[in-house]
């Protein structure tokens, strides 16, 4: 057993760095500088191909599993739906990759994915009641539990994948977990696929620990969710409902914790809830000194925590849960100590919410103005005379932009120009030759409040240009001209959009 194991895993690890290396050597995904990503903590263009080389090394141990299995572990359904799903999901997020879908249809699509895997039998068909030998049918339910498992996995991997290193390391924690699952309860082809993505995993791992040369994407996010999920409910066919929910749950502790909390901030705070930041916790460890190898290494510690007590709740039950569970909130409350939280503080950080929510909402519908007049600019001057307008209206009183070199500011009259003391500021790197700060009065502005502001001013600017991009085909200076017009109502269009100049 121990030399099938080792060779399922020297394989998948050796295919998926083999392909990977590959693509780097090809240059795949190393286009321009089209799109800056905002919110992406590299300046550089790191390519999004290692879902390649992670879904390779899954193939390959898919198709083993027709010579180490025998005929009664291949025959069912279920384990043709495995490789449709993850198929299909990495097909996905493949094209998001390179062609971005919209949120809609990408949520669509993850629906259609899990009610064929749910048609296949990878399905919920039944829970235990933890502490008891209670299981319960679901009945009707069962295809929406189902499918709400795979679209929230496939999703919670792609939304941890926030920092090099780190859905990587996390998802081959959980895959470890899940083989050792399966081998304990007897699932033959579980345990051979989870080994296997244990293996690709890692060969990607060796191109994704920071500094990152590529990123999984979301074809690689989406994969890797998938056979999470599925592999999970397979799992559960043996008999082991308990360990097949809970555990892999527990053991993705930290990115539920920090998803969770990360809606919760953008809801507070008007932003939409799936909407990128960098208030993730590895985003606050980064700004707290720590290096992202330092920062990646107690991630890792503490999801390696998370999930010993998954080990826990299937080798006892449950039984040792209430000690776990003790033990993490001796955590929390150490972690929180000195936060000096008060009613006063409370009550103050509700006002601030709700005058936020205001702000933000003026500042998005802003932005979504500039990035139409993108279209219709037909110089990257006039583009900056429609940043003045918006940086004004959310509330700036001087910004500076530059771009390659060349530098363009603005001001307001009377504000405290030269009293920094009187100003809350904020610099920010928008892609490889552009850079924004912005400087706001702090009698108008909380220092959240500025900061999430200044953060959307940045993005309008990010996503503008990259619009412009896209539509002349070029590079965006203060000086680049539009292409020419397509047709007579683009060139009226052009010909009455005049913007005013301070």
């Amino acid at each position: 057993m121990l030399f099938p194991s080792l060779f399922l895993l020297l394989l998948g690890c050796l295919t998926s760095w083999l392909v990977i290396h590959l693509c780097v050597l090809s240059g795949m995904g190393q286009g321009g500088d089209a799109d800056p990503q905002h919110h992406h903590t590299h300046t550089g263009v790191i390519p999004r191909v290692g879902g390649l080389g992670i879904v390779m090394g899954f193939a390959l141990t898919y198709l083993l599993c027709f010579i180490y299995l025998d005929d009664q572990d291949n025959k069912s359904l279920i384990h043709y739906g495995i490789f449709l799903g993850a198929a299909a999901s990495f097909l996905l997020g493949f094209i998001d990759d390179f062609h971005p879908l919209g949120a809609k249809v990408k949520l669509l699509a993850q629906i259609i994915i899990g009610v064929v895997a749910y048609q296949c039998g990878i399905s919920i068909e039944r829970v235990g009641i933890p502490f008891t030998d209670v299981i319960v049918p679901l009945g009707f339910f069962s295809m929406w539990l189902t499918i709400i498992w795979i679209v929230a996995l496939m999703n919670l991997i792609n939304l941890i994948d926030g920092l090099d290193g780190l859905a990587g390391g996390i998802s081959l924690l959980l895959m470890g977990l899940l083989a050792f699952l399966a081998y304990e309860s007897g699932v033959a082809i579980s345990f051979v696929l989870a080994l296997g993505m244990v293996g690709a995993i890692s060969g990607f791992l060796f191109h994704n620990f920071p500094p990152a040369k590529v990123y999984m994407g979301d074809s690689g996010a989406y994969l890797i969710g998938f056979v999470i999920a599925a592999l999970s409910l397979i799992n559960s066919e043996k008999g082991t409902v308990l360990a097949a929910l809970i555990a892999p749950v527990m053991a993705l502790a930290l990115p539920i914790a920090d998803v969770a909390f990360a809606m919760l901030r953008r809801s507070i705070n008007g932003l939409p809830i799936f909407r990128p930041d960098q208030g993730h916790i590895h985003h606050r460890m980064r700004r707290a000194g720590l290096s992202r190898q330092k920062t990646i290494l107690v991630l890792y510690a503490i999801s390696l925590f998370a999930l010993l007590g998954g080990l826990l709740a299937f080798a006892y039950q449950g039984r040792f849960l209430p000690i776990f569970f003790g033990f993490a909130f001796v955590i929390i409350l150490f972690t929180l100590r000195g936060q000096k939280i008060t009613t006063g503080l409370i009550r103050q950080r509700v006002t601030d919410s709700l005058q936020t929510r205001r702000d933000t909402r003026n500042a998005l519908y802003l932005m979504e103005w500039l990035i139409v007049e993108a279209e219709r600019a037909d110089t990257g001057n006039h583009l900056w005379a429609d940043y003045h307008f918006i940086l004004k209206k959310m509330g700036f009183c001087r910004a500076v932009l530059t771009i390659s070199g060349d530098e363009r500011s603005f001001y307001l009259q009377d504000s405290p120009q030269d009293d920094l003391s009187l100003l809350w500021s904020e610099a920010h790197q928008i892609g490889n030759k552009t850079s924004l700060h912005v400087y706001a009065d702090k009698a108008y502005f909380s220092e959240g409040q500025f900061a999430i502001i200044s953060d959307l001013a940045a993005e309008a600017w990010s996503k503008a240009s990259a619009r412009w991009k896209s539509i002349n085909q070029g590079d965006l200076s203060f000086e680049a001209e539009a292409s020419e017009a397509t047709d007579y109502q683009q060139q009226q269009v052009r010909s009455l959009y005049r913007p005013t100049y301070d």
